[in-house]
């Protein structure tokens, strides 16, 4: 499981559910949280929060130009590369914090992945979970 830090910087709610904005180290993402800031305590602005999202819902894009709709997009530097036959496992550096994404081998040499690249690592928000620290700064 990938985990990020940061802060809540925007919400909007509708109905029993609320799109949450977070500023990790200066980028902006997002996740959809069933709940309400009246029902959820941790939905504060400026909470620190932490977002966590499988290492198989991270999409790699390399020299990707235009506009996605994909609102959390990550720039980030591959560390390494474990190859199977059927998954490539790629690890990532954003800013810092090690990332992983599982994508197909195939994918991985139709992109002619390669340690040291620069790609963009794209989440998909309903994928992205969000859980308070505890007192220490660590997840629960």
């Amino acid at each position: 499981m990938n985990t990020l830090r940061g802060k809540i910087s925007e919400m909007t709610t509708s109905g029993n559910m609320t799109l949450v904005g977070v500023d990790v180290d200066g980028t902006r993402m997002t996740a959809i949280v069933i709940g309400t800031p009246g029902k959820a305590s941790y939905l504060r602005m400026a909470e620190h929060v932490e977002l966590l999202f499988n290492e198989s819902a991270v999409s790699i894009g390399k020299m990707i130009e235009g506009q996605m709709s994909l609102n959390n997009q990550l720039d980030c530097t591959i560390e390494r590369l474990v190859t199977g036959e059927i998954l490539t496992q790629v690890i990532l550096s954003f800013r810092g914090e090690h990332l992983t994404s599982l994508t197909t081998t195939m994918s991985a040499r139709r992109l002619d992945l390669k340690a040291g690249d620069r790609v963009t690592a794209f989440i998909k928000t309903n994928e992205v979970m969000l859980r308070e620290p505890d007192e220490a700064g660590n997840g629960n």
